[in-house]
């Protein structure tokens, strides 16, 4: 990997050139890990490169600059070594094979739960035959879906989990309108099931999900839409004007695309919606409300919350505070970009080595390979429509990825 070579069989520095247009195409989560210094963007599910150098995105920030009145945790790095991830977190990193018995390439795209992570099987990233389950204790994988074959032209978008389904959509870049169609196969493995599909606008996509009976997604022109598993048209949620899709079933008032390519990195979030009940929770006020205590101070921009924790950046570096408004501190080091992962992870970056930083714990994990010269280092993120629970690098140099699976860390240390 430090050649940046992807397990779905695309090259390094060179292979990332086409990342952005290649995510606006499939859609496979609307984010940019923005981890190539000065270099490219790259999206989700490709392989990040590191360059030595400044960053002049996000100015980064030591371990020491902590807020007035909060706790410096950063356990794992504050004495200005990086720990790699599998010696912070033995129980959540296992060796993952690059690619399958019967040779096809393995791709991550998240956790199905502490030991188990789903992979797609095939023989590019966009044209999957299959997807994998890969047992974490066991090192052994099994087939769970395998996928109908389309028609010439027609590659697959973005992956998503849900607590009964595993849903997914395909494309066909070349048509001349946007054309999608939709996806699901029981979690538990069997036959794919095929939705619907949609086009023009509705086929734009930024971010979908999957709920027990419908799929449901966000055009990049907002709103979320719903479309029954069973068959039957597309509707839009009541009440979700304003709204995209997070991750099932919570909507936010800012999309995905929301990044440094669309010129809109410094929108703020303060709305989280759950569309199961169409409560609107309120998360942290704008800049310029009432100064109190726990509160993130007026100036903070680009703010993005979980269900727990929201992240934002303030005076050149980053922030983040509890969703009840408690706990606010800086976050070490160079966020890389404002998302939230897992509820409670960030992507940071130290020289050039990425590293996830446990919110709640302080604690701090490596998640690179370095090149063979020092100059650069690169990790890759699964391929989820929400923000993944899976990230993996190529230690060793060898057959094999170290995988780390973010719902395998006790919360609680």
């Amino acid at each position: 990997m430090g050649t940046g070579q992807d397990p779905g069989g695309s090259s390094g520095p060179a292979g990332l050139g086409d990342a952005r247009a290649r995510r606006r195409g499939i859609g496979t989560r609307g984010r940019v890990a923005l981890v190539v210094i000065g270099v490219v963007a790259v999206a989700a599910g490709a392989i990040a490169v590191v360059r030595a150098g400044h960053r002049t995105d996000v100015p980064g920030q030591s371990a020491g600059s902590v807020m007035p009145g909060t706790a410096e945790r950063t356990a794992g790095a504050a004495d200005g070594r990086v720990r790699d991830a599998r010696t912070v977190w033995p129980e959540a990193v296992a060796s993952l094979p690059k690619t399958s018995a019967d040779g096809l390439g393995y791709r991550p795209v998240t956790a199905l739960g502490p030991t188990e992570i789903l992979l797609t099987a095939g023989p590019s990233f966009e044209e999957p035959k299959r997807f994998d389950v890969y047992d974490m204790k066991t090192g052994r994988s099994r087939t769970l879906v395998t996928l109908v074959p389309g028609a010439d032209g027609y590659v697959q978008g973005g992956v998503e989990v849900g607590e009964d389904y595993i849903a997914w959509y395909g494309r066909r870049p070349k048509e001349p309108r946007s054309w999608v169609d939709f996806w699901v196969a029981p979690r538990q493995g069997g036959d794919p099931i095929r939705v619907g599909e949609v086009t023009g606008e509705l086929a734009g996509i930024d971010r979908f999900g999957v709920s027990g009976d419908h799929v449901v997604w966000s055009p990049e022109a907002g709103g979320v839409y719903r479309m029954p598993i069973g068959g039957g048209k597309p509707e839009k949620i009541p009440g979700t004007d304003g709204l995209w899709l997070a991750s099932w079933p919570w909507a936010r008032n800012v999309p995905a695309e929301s990044d440094i390519e669309t010129g809109l990195p410094d929108t703020n979030q303060n709305v989280l919606a759950d569309l199961r009940t169409g409560v609107r929770q309120n998360m942290i006020p704008l800049p310029g409300g009432t100064r109190r205590q726990g509160i993130i101070p007026p100036g903070a921009t680009g703010l993005r919350c979980s269900r727990q924790w929201c992240v934002g950046r303030l005076d050149g570096g980053a922030v983040a505070v509890r969703v009840d408004q408690s706990d606010l501190r800086r976050v070490p080091w160079t966020m890389t970009e404002p998302e939230v992962y897992g509820d409670r992870f960030v992507v940071v970056l130290q020289g050039t080595t990425s590293m996830i930083y446990d919110l709640a714990t302080g604690k701090a994990g490596g998640i690179t390979a370095p090149s063979a010269d020092g100059r650069s280092a690169s990790y890759g993120q699964g391929n989820s429509s929400s923000p993944t629970a899976v990230f993996f690098w190529d230690a060793q140099q060898g057959d094999d990825y170290d995988v780390l699976n973010l719902a395998a860390i006790p919360e609680l240390e």
